[in-house]
């Protein structure tokens, strides 16, 4: 199963990646692009809302708004792999547009203070939950051949998930809301 994962994380990786530096090329190419990510971003967040929130309360929003994520990147394995790939490419592209914009904006060392904090944990749990989704997909796939079983699998992969998945979105989320942004305050 370790072999399959890593093989799976390895997809997922080059999955959202590309699809970062397509979101960071759409920008790049046409900035009038960069407000229309920016409006989505906004509206998907409420990036004004969750900023004026105690740092607990910014946490447990960060939280559940990444396993939810991480959930549907997981379960999205049903829809062999579809749905998981669709929430990669969404993500990657959002997240190299607000990169690019705030690149643009703050420069290289805003948007790494910005995201490396969390992004070290976060990331990997967003990529593990792919995989997760991916293997979860080639199941179904040798179900319907008739040669496994995707519910027994599913479970297996689930804990999984709750073993490693979701302290890393703890981590992270305690880190985006009590962490990350004394660290901008240092580089603005």
């Amino acid at each position: 199963m370790f072999r399959s994962l890593f093989i799976s994380s390895l997809i997922a990786i080059l999955i959202f990646s590309g699809s970062v530096a397509a979101g960071a090329g759409l920008v790049f190419m046409n900035p009038d692009i960069g407000d229309s990510f920016m409006e989505l971003a906004h509206e998907a967040l409420d990036i004004e809302e969750m900023m004026g929130d105690p740092p607990a309360t910014l946490a447990l929003k960060l939280f559940v708004n990444n396993l939810q994520a991480c959930i549907i990147l997981f379960l999205g394995g049903v829809t062999f792999g579809l749905l998981t790939t669709f929430v990669l490419i969404a993500n990657g592209v959002l997240v190299g547009a607000v990169a690019q914009i705030a690149m643009k904006l703050q420069g290289i060392t805003f948007v790494i203070a910005a995201l490396a904090p969390h992004g070290v944990t976060e990331l990997p749990a967003l990529f593990i939950s792919g995989a997760l989704g991916f293997m979860l997909a080639r199941e179904m796939r040798r179900e319907l051949e008739g040669e496994g079983d995707a519910a027994l699998e599913a479970g297996r992969y689930a804990m999984i998930f709750a073993k490693v998945v979701v302290p890393l979105l703890v981590i992270a989320a305690i880190t985006e809301a009590f962490i990350t942004p004394a660290i901008i305050l240092m580089v603005v």
